[in-house]
């Protein structure tokens, strides 16, 4: 919104981007839009100025579809966590990326959520589900085990402070879990619920993405 911070501006071109933005056909829908009189347009062309109080109220509504539009996610650029051995991550700052809402709940069926995490993965051992290299999202509100379901592909910190995504296989018989790749090269590892105690549950895996895809989408703030 620069192109707003002066009061005298090319105010046709200012409406018409205004228009193109809310998808808008004519100049009446626009001033309906911004609840003003249609000739109130024609007026604000002719002094070559928009009033600061109409500029406010459009970015401030502006803002507020786009918002309803998209998705806060927190990325966290120097995280990875290992679909293999086990990585050590100290940087854990990260930055908000706004996702489109239709490309994620239509496209990849991500569940609506205002807010969820992305990482990305180093390793082969969740092939073919997760690509080495990949974006992941996190349900980061299930964060223990028993928020997360049987079959559940999960990001977890061990005792010894590395990041793993594998899956988590419950017995419903007993308190075996199985901590289980989805590639085959990989083997699984059986423990008793209690050996989990010192591990910490980020969350579950709800999508992957190839890098390249779901960089085409981000809107970065």
């Amino acid at each position: 919104m620069d192109n707003y911070k002066g009061i005298f501006v090319d105010v046709k071109e200012i409406l018409d981007q205004w228009k193109s933005e809310q998808k808008l056909k004519t100049y009446k829908d626009l001033a309906i839009f911004l609840g003003v009189a249609p000739n109130t347009l024609d007026v604000w062309k002719q002094r070559g100025s928009i009033p600061p109080k109409n500029i406010l109220k459009y970015i401030q509504m502006h803002s507020s579809i786009k918002s309803t539009n998209t998705i806060s996610i927190r990325y966290f650029p120097d995280i990875y966590a290992s679909a293999g051995f086990g990585n050590t991550n100290e940087n854990e700052n990260f930055q908000i990326i706004n996702v489109d809402k239709t490309f994620l709940t239509e496209v990849l069926g991500v569940p609506y959520k205002t807010q969820y995490d992305m990482i990305k993965i180093y390793g082969e051992s969740m092939e073919p589900f997760i690509q080495n290299g990949s974006f992941i999202i996190i349900d980061t509100t299930r964060n223990s085990l028993d928020k997360i379901r049987n079959g559940d592909v999960v990001i977890f910190r061990n005792s010894n402070n590395e990041l793993f995504c594998k899956r988590i296989l419950k017995n419903a018989f007993d308190d075996d879990i199985v901590i289980s790749s989805d590639n085959f090269n990989f083997g699984d590892k059986k423990v008793k619920k209690s050996a989990l105690k010192d591990h910490v549950f980020i969350g579950a895996v709800i999508c992957s993405c190839n890098a390249k895809i779901f960089l085409n989408q981000i809107e970065r703030v």
